[in-house]
């Protein structure tokens, strides 16, 4: 008998030098991002910004962080689920949030919560991150937009982007498999995750087979799809997080929310790909998603349910 072959998550290597828009390396990696989205709504970007003494440095902070005790930790509120700090519940990970994380003054306000001391490192170190990861977002989805000959419509949507930084830990397996976050579709734009080097994170296919992402070099990033902009040619994925180590997991993750009113391009719409969405608003798809009475159904259908055709 033949082994079946394992189907293996897309990999796109990314530079800010020598990567010139328009450039035959530049369309290439356009295309192939776009196919990674369309058929796994996921992929993994080796992006080669910064240095990896930096990505030590984020580990480290995100450590320090998270030996706080939990009452200082419980300052981190926020009336929006999963944007403040959520604790030990089973089948999610402790989490912290820090809303329009790409502005220095609020990477500030949130240290001053934790440390009201101050911890000028964390500051730092946490912003800087942020920028990296925000400026990476934005890169993919110009490409993203353009392999769609959507050039036009890229700058008023990153002008309307805003970020939410979640910071994430699962706590260690202590001899069991467990699972550290539930299978859940992100209702965000674009998600990009960091972790450090203990994995966990699986991704759903389309025929329902569980895929182990596994980066291939510490500078890599999750890349996870988001919902309705695309008319149905990106579906967001379903992932989940599955503990087996004896190392506790930290994760960092990048959620994209719009302002405004989202429309689906004309250009996306034909005679294969009808129109599937009405224009909505981000937020309150999100506001709906959040007060669904049945939240182990509410990532099926909601789309359709909120503002399908």
């Amino acid at each position: 008998m033949g082994s079946e072959t394992v189907p293996k998550i897309p990999v796109v290597h990314l530079s800010k030098e020598n990567f010139e828009p328009g450039s035959s390396s530049w369309l290439a990696a356009c295309n192939d991002i776009r196919r990674a989205l369309e058929e796994y709504s996921f992929f993994e970007v080796v992006y080669s910004e910064p240095s990896m003494e930096f990505y030590r440095e984020i580990i480290s902070v995100l450590e320090e962080l998270f030996n706080l005790p939990d009452e200082t930790k419980t300052r981190n509120t926020h009336p929006k689920i999963g944007h403040g700090y959520m604790g030990k519940i089973s089948g999610f990970p402790e989490g912290l949030g820090i809303e329009y994380a790409t502005k220095k003054d609020e990477c500030q306000k949130f240290t001053s919560l934790m440390w009201p001391d101050g911890n000028e490192r964390f500051c730092d170190v946490i912003h800087s991150y942020t920028k990296i990861a925000s400026e990476l977002n934005q890169m993919l989805v110009r490409m993203l937009f353009e392999s769609y000959g959507l050039k036009k419509d890229h700058e008023p949507l990153l002008n309307s982007t805003n970020y939410l930084l979640r910071l994430l830990k699962y706590g260690r397996s202590l001899g069991e498999t467990n699972v550290g976050f539930k299978a859940h579709m992100d209702k965000t734009f674009l998600t990009l995750l960091y972790q450090n080097p203990v994995n966990g994170l699986e991704i759903r296919t389309k025929e329902g087979e569980w895929i182990a992402y596994e980066p291939s070099s510490p500078t890599s990033f999750a890349v996870i799809a988001g919902d309705a902009w695309s008319n149905d040619r990106i579906k967001s994925s379903y992932h989940r997080v599955v503990v087996s180590s004896e190392e506790d997991r930290y994760a960092l993750g990048l959620f994209t929310f719009l302002d405004g009113v989202v429309q689906t391009a004309e250009e996306l719409v034909d005679d294969e790909h009808p129109l599937q969405y009405k224009p909505f608003e981000h937020q309150k798809l999100l506001h709906f998603y959040e007060s669904s009475n049945d939240p182990d159904k509410r990532d099926i259908n909601i789309m359709k349910t909120f503002c399908g055709v």
